[in-house]
């Protein structure tokens, strides 16, 4: 839209000028129509006036970066009009040189809109003060009222500085709604990266981890059974699921996998303040090497806690929580609140049954029931990783054949 407006701009600057020059030719024509007198009397002095016009004119049309030079042109030209005693001046009076108003209104436009200093500004004030007084002067010499001769000379600067700020308004509204749409295709562009990392992370965990198990355990029975038919299974199984590792690297690049600084588990100590700033009692105990858990299982234990503190939070407004994270053999975390306050709603259980899958898929279990107190517990039970010979600790994959 923006480039369409400067081209329709550009096309009717190239059409001022020829506006301008035909209303010097018509203002000249009408006075030798109406004015009194020989016609051969007249026509010198007109041909001079339409000729000094058109001279600025083109000398207008080469002004765009000097615009108080142009307007100062032009009241020049208006002012000898009105002062020498000749035929002009009385078609300049009676209003009837179309010319004057026009490039009054074009170059008043151009120093709103292209005065590039303050001083540009201040010489086109004082340009605009004399050609006022030279047109009351006019006026008290041949008896009219300065009072309507001014303001109609005034007129077509204070349109020319109306069509300016018009033209201004109308391009901030225009600047605005781009920079508005560029925001909401930013917004757009920054949600759906974010939702293409959230995924990959998702998929690293959980794909991964369970893929990485199947080879480790496929390499195992290849070494441990007799059997030749299963050694052959197990090694196939094998290259299978080191193919799916393969492939499944190649859709994480696609999805523009996180780097491991996005990738950071927050700890239990960050998310349990952030509970706490919201105004949330929140007791914590943990017993075990709770910073030393795989990244899938730090990251479980995470939005085990996270979804129950947000429960809470939801539908036991006030209530005290109280978390606990153990690890032994395996991680035991459980998030318990009390009753909370009258009117609290119930939830619809979505997000539960969503972080039951994702412990489901890790190996573990997921239970949430009502507490004798009126409260509500959610526990949550999952395997060290470590235990199975796999280690995600440096978040990746590390696959080795054994013989």
């Amino acid at each position: 839209m923006t480039e369409a407006c400067a081209e329709n701009r550009r096309v009717v600057e190239r059409w001022l000028p020829l506006i301008a020059a035909a209303l010097a030719v018509l203002g000249a024509a009408f006075g030798a129509a109406v004015l009194p007198g020989p016609a051969l009397a007249l026509a010198p002095v007109l041909a001079v006036g339409l000729l000094v016009q058109l001279a600025v004119t083109v000398l207008l049309s080469r002004l765009d970066a000097y615009p108080h030079l142009g307007l100062g042109a032009v009241v020049v030209v208006a002012v000898l009009l009105l002062a020498i005693d000749s035929p002009w001046r009385t078609l300049v009076t009676e209003q009837a040189v179309l010319w004057i108003p026009f490039t009054l209104t074009w170059f008043t436009s151009r120093v709103v809109q292209g005065a590039r200093t303050p001083r540009q500004l201040q010489i086109s004030g004082a340009v605009v003060l004399v050609y006022l007084l030279a047109v009351g002067t006019n006026a008290a010499f041949v008896e009219r009222s300065v009072v309507a001769a001014t303001l109609g000379a005034a007129a077509p600067i204070l349109g020319g500085m109306t069509v300016s700020l018009a033209g201004r308004l109308r391009q901030a509204r225009r600047d605005r709604v781009a920079a508005l749409a560029r925001e909401r295709a930013a917004v757009a562009r920054q949600a759906r990266e974010s939702e293409r990392q959230q995924l990959a992370a998702e998929i690293h965990d959980t794909l991964g981890h369970l893929l990485t198990l199947l080879v480790l355990h496929a390499n195992a029975l290849a070494v441990t059974t007799a059997d030749r038919d299963a050694r052959q299974a197990a090694e196939q199984m094998s290259r299978l699921g080191t193919d799916g590792l393969t492939e499944l690297r190649q859709l994480l690049d696609l999805l523009g996998a996180p780097s491991r600084a996005s990738l950071a588990v927050p700890t239990l100590d960050e998310l349990i303040g952030e509970a706490r700033a919201a105004g949330q009692a929140v007791h914590l105990e943990t017993a075990g090497d709770v910073a030393d858990l795989s990244p899938a299982l730090a990251r479980t234990v995470h939005q085990v806690v996270r979804e129950g503190l947000t429960n809470a939070r939801k539908h036991a407004s006030g209530a005290e929580v109280h978390v606990g994270v153990t690890v032994a053999e395996a991680v035991e975390v459980s998030v318990r609140n009390g009753p909370g306050a009258a009117g609290s709603s119930p939830g619809n259980g979505l997000g539960l049954e969503s972080l039951r899958r994702r412990i489901a898929l890790l190996g573990g279990s997921c239970e949430h029931t009502p507490t004798a107190d009126g409260g509500y517990a959610l526990r949550a039970s999952l395997p060290v990783g470590s235990s199975t010979g796999v280690d995600e600790r440096d978040n990746t994959w590390t696959l080795t054949h054994q013989p």
